[in-house]
């Protein structure tokens, strides 16, 4: 009778430890088993010359769950090309889409994609510095949109990667970089719209593209890589002097992205600089920042201290923003790359609606993901899934003989609860 007491008492002990050690396993920030292999998806493209990179540059979420990714693959030309990849729920490539997972535009060369967004029929819209293409769900280019699906916007508008495109409720497509253009659903430029379908942006180049519900668009840029703005212009392309000072306000540090909250309200977050840490390495200090601003353009006090939070990465230098979103439960997500030469990581951060690091989170409110010694990796594109999952996506190379890089796409979920 003893020895059976003591059985069963030993097996609750085992039982209690076991539950223990999955629920800390399971706390929110940490990768999560049940995608690829131990919460990161590797897309290897094998070794390539120093031109000829893949880069995985922003991510959305189907409905479905499956997560879709635009950026660039290598070619046989040396460059890379234009390529959207669709991932199933746990990680594994959708081969019901394109060729085994991807689609590529061998046609064109060195124009990846940058900026990524669904239709409400499950069309694929993305863009890159000089093209817009759209997708069938099947990963077929849709041959009702441009010529054979692709805009080619040609030398008319140069310069940075397209960050920020969106679908109106209508169907009209709204696209920002340098300039902030429109669409109408076929391709063609709406000359409604601003000057012949184009308006120029405030800052160089647009980060962060959202639209009102009342047809107002907003939009953030960065100059120098330092400092940010927001801007909104009315829907027929012309700013909204309404707002902040003569249609724009000025953020603290880069405004690398751009949220709209449903009270009308918005998010804007970046890298903050500081000038009074000299650089390692060529690069200065540098934080996640993050502010909340009310719908009128004026800063939101009530949010962090005195409107917004600044977070450093312990062990890093440097934080290079390139992701904002918000899960269900209204707690703040921001992405980046993290970098202590010669170490370079995936950066998360997140805050509580109120704009408190939330310290339930990764470790102490942060968490960093590394490749490795020796491999660069950078931060790309963030998304939420439905459940609150996070997913991140980003480059990866590691120098191999005779001057190449093995190059892949890494794709990571972590754990939203």
């Amino acid at each position: 009778m003893y020895a059976t007491t003591l059985n069963r008492a030993s097996l609750l002990i085992v039982s209690i430890l076991l539950i223990a050690s999955q629920q800390a396993a399971a706390q929110a920030g940490h990768l999560d088993l049940t995608f690829g292999n131990g919460g990161i998806v590797t897309t290897d493209f094998g070794d390539q010359g120093n031109s000829n990179k893949a880069s995985p540059n922003a991510v959305t979420i189907q409905p479905d769950g499956k997560i879709v990714v635009c950026g660039g693959v290598p070619s046989h030309t040396g460059f890379p090309v234009p390529a959207v990849a669709r991932y199933n729920t746990n990680g594994s490539l959708d081969t019901s889409f394109g060729t085994s997972g991807i689609v590529s535009i061998p046609s064109i060369e060195d124009v990846p994609l940058t900026a990524i967004t669904l239709q409400t029929d499950g069309a694929i819209v993305a863009t890159g510095s000089n093209i817009v293409v759209r997708y069938l769900s099947t990963g077929v280019l849709d041959s009702t949109f441009g010529t054979g699906g692709i805009v080619s916007l040609g030398n008319d508008f140069p310069g940075e990667p397209t960050t920020g495109v969106l679908v109106q409720p209508d169907g009209k497509i709204l696209v920002a970089n340098r300039y902030l253009l429109r669409f109408l659903s076929d391709g063609q430029f709406d000359n409604s719209f601003g000057t012949g379908g184009t308006a120029r942006t405030a800052g160089f180049p647009a980060t962060g593209l959202a639209l009102l519900p009342n047809g107002k668009i907003l939009v953030a840029s960065s100059f120098s890589g330092e400092s940010g703005f927001i801007s909104q212009y009315d829907s027929n392309g012309s700013l909204d002097t309404t707002f902040g000072i003569g249609g724009q306000l000025a953020s603290p540090g880069t405004a690398a992205g751009l949220v709209l909250l449903g009270t009308g309200d918005f998010l804007s977050g970046g890298s903050l600089t500081n000038n009074s840490v000299l650089p390692v390495g060529g690069i200065a200090a540098s934080s996640f920042a993050v502010s909340r601003y009310l719908g009128v353009g004026s800063t939101d006090a009530s949010f962090g201290t005195n409107g917004g939070t600044v977070t450093s990465v312990p062990g890093f230098t440097a934080i290079a923003t390139s992701g904002l979103a918000v899960q269900p439960s209204g707690d703040i997500v921001m992405l980046g790359t993290a970098s202590h030469l010669p170490l370079t990581a995936f950066a998360l951060a997140r805050y509580t609606p109120t704009g408190q690091l939330d310290t339930t989170f990764g470790s102490n409110g942060t968490v960093v993901t590394s490749f490795g010694l020796g491999a660069s990796v950078s931060a790309n594109g963030l998304a939420i899934q439905s459940d609150g999952k996070i997913v991140a996506v980003g480059s990866y190379l590691l120098t191999v003989p005779h001057g190449l890089f093995d190059t892949a796409f890494k794709v990571a979920r972590y754990l939203g609860q």
